[in-house]
């Protein structure tokens, strides 16, 4: 396989952070976008250190002009876009009660995780069509597929919307040769704040229980299935959502 120009966002922790290791390991050259500046700048210097070649760039994806700024800057770095990962997002430190959401909890979400996906892959869809076509993987979660109860609603709505994005965007780029796909990840150990969030229930072998493999995902199994959807080992699917949950939700 040549060595692809990929951008992976959300890259500075967790999930992303495995996904743009994963990436550049196997010898592309990734360019990494993240909200947290300081947590960026630890994983670009692992990764450099490491010989890898990644470039980052700090912004808030959910901003329209600073999706546009970024995915610009990184495919011009880079000398062209072929890959990429729609993965920043997560539950914005908002509550998990209904009755506890605001209007502003609301929007931070939903700006995190579905305008970030729309204004990234907006901004990366002309790269993509000069390269010729190319992959776009969005990493949506069980939360937008099985509307646990054990997840946020605000969340699960932002989630679902990604896939439903996701579905639409199949049909609309793929006469540019442009497969858009998702991933669904269930309860993945993906680093720290996750980790807290988990151990905070009041019995998580109770959430164990409902998962039929048992156990808990790896982040290396999440890379696996974006990895598959962004090669041409997937050349001839596109729309569609791989779920990696152990069983949890199964359709």
């Amino acid at each position: 396989m040549n060595a692809r120009s990929v951008i992976v966002t959300g890259a500075a922790q967790g999930i992303g952070r495995e996904l743009a290791t994963t990436f550049a390991l196997g010898g592309d050259s990734v360019g990494l976008v993240d909200r947290d500046g300081t947590a960026l700048d630890d994983t670009v210097r692992a990764l450099r250190d490491a010989g890898l070649r990644v470039e980052p760039v700090v912004a808030e994806l959910g901003v329209p002009a600073e999706a546009a700024a970024a995915v610009d800057r990184l495919a011009a770095t880079l000398g062209r876009l072929d890959v990429l990962v729609n993965n920043a997002g997560g539950s914005a430190h908002t509550p998990l009660r209904f009755e506890d959401v605001t209007e502003e909890d609301f929007d931070r979400v939903v700006d995190w995780n579905l305008k970030s996906t729309f204004f990234a892959t907006a901004a990366a869809v002309p790269h993509l069509r000069a390269a010729g076509g190319g992959s776009v993987v969005n990493i949506s979660a069980i939360a937008g597929r099985a509307g646990t109860e054990l997840l946020p609603p605000q969340y699960s709505a932002a989630k679902a919307g990604v896939i439903g994005l996701t579905r639409n965007l199949a049909r609309h780029l793929g006469p540019d040769g442009i497969r858009v796909n998702s991933v669904a990840p269930g309860f993945i150990k993906s680093g720290s704040r996750v980790e807290a969030i988990w151990h905070d229930r009041e019995d998580p072998t109770q959430v164990l229980a409902m998962i039929p493999l048992r156990r808990r995902g790896e982040m290396s199994e999440v890379a696996a299935a974006v990895m598959f959807l962004a090669t041409d080992a997937s050349s001839y699917i596109t729309g569609a959502v791989i779920d990696v949950n152990g069983g949890f939700f199964c359709l």
